[in-house]
């Protein structure tokens, strides 16, 4: 907690008990009821019901979605940020020149200017990388467009899809997420690794920009997975981490890609700890994967249990037994 990215006021390094967070006094904190919360490395963001976003903690590059860094000398040689230590509403979205399709980098660079509708605008899915946010729209009750996806914070490795490596300090629109194409598949949920992101349709296909392998070119925009939508592939789950990033289907298929050098990819001990493309995790195979979460070295699955094929599939797994953790947990005691 030393950015104060656990939202309890104080900037105490270590919250060792259940403590109830705090918001900004200009917010009604009774009426607020929280339905999603993600993390970064040293900041938080809520989502209320009411499809409101709420940030605490580092400001460094602009995850708290507020304009600014609030960058300051503590010391000649020192610069600290102004953090945020209690959850404040962030209600600004912007766009630039460059969102609505224009390609030209040079106009990708020009400043951003608040969207007219900023204060209608309701969220419905957000998820934190390493040090930038993916948020997406809440569907619009007439459906007069699809829903518009917004990224801020750290855009190395051009995680937050506006083709430039630029830090943004303000929730700004992906213009290449809009138009005729997502007006009939419109995006529907956030994902994030460390420094990449992804966008999940309703149709089931996945866009994804950043970069989440040591090698290899970043994609500066969001470009669709192909090899799943191609072989009609539709995805109901997908996450990223450190290095990895894993998609699973509705027809019990799931694949990872990327660096697991901790098994976190799923191939097995004795197969390669890598893969620069999609690769099918054999021993999920016709699992119904209602979930996944990626962490920094390990992978967790939601696995469904509802009828003897499911039963039969899952026999497949192996199962981590009390006495397989016991050195485990002797080392850990000692």
């Amino acid at each position: 907690n030393k950015c104060g990215q656990c939202g309890v006021n104080t900037k105490t390094e270590a919250i060792l008990n259940w403590r109830k967070c705090i918001f900004d006094k200009h917010d009604n904190e009774d009426g607020i009821e929280i339905v999603q919360a993600s993390c970064g490395e040293n900041f938080t963001v809520l989502l209320s019901s009411e499809g409101y976003l709420f940030s605490a903690g580092l400001s460094e590059f602009g995850q708290l979605g507020n304009g600014e860094t609030g960058e300051y000398f503590v010391t000649a040689s020192k610069i600290a940020f102004a953090n945020a230590t209690k959850f404040e509403k962030r209600s600004t979205f912007v766009a630039s020149p460059a969102d609505s399709g224009q390609t030209n980098l040079e106009e990708a660079k020009k400043a951003t200017v608040p969207l007219s509708d900023s204060d209608d605008i309701r969220i419905g899915s957000i998820c934190c990388g390493k040090n930038h946010t993916v948020a997406i729209e809440a569907p619009a009750k007439n459906k007069t467009h699809a829903a518009r996806v917004f990224t801020w914070g750290c855009g190395g490795y051009g995680v937050l899809g506006h083709a430039i490596q630029a830090d943004e300090y303000t929730p700004r629109l992906i213009g290449s997420v809009q138009g005729p194409l997502f007006r009939s598949n419109s995006p529907i949920r956030a994902a994030a690794g460390a420094h990449c992101s992804m966008i999940l349709t309703e149709n089931g296909h996945v866009y994804y920009c950043g970069k989440h392998r040591s090698v290899g070119e970043a994609t500066m925009r969001p470009a669709l997975i192909d090899v799943l939508a191609n072989n009609m592939h539709v995805v109901k789950g997908l996450s990223g981490g450190a290095q990895t990033v894993f998609c699973s289907t509705e027809n019990g298929v799931t694949v990872s890609w990327g660096m697991g050098l901790t098994g976190e990819l799923g191939f097995g001990a004795q197969n390669a700890k890598s893969s620069s493309k999609p690769k099918f995790v054999e021993k999920l195979d016709k699992c119904l994967v209602t979930d996944v979460v990626c962490g920094y070295g390990h992978t967790l699955f939601l696995i469904r249990d509802e009828d003897e094929e499911d039963k039969a599939a899952i026999k497949k797994i192996n199962r981590i037994e009390v006495d397989d953790l016991s050195s485990f947990v002797e080392k850990m005691s000692s």
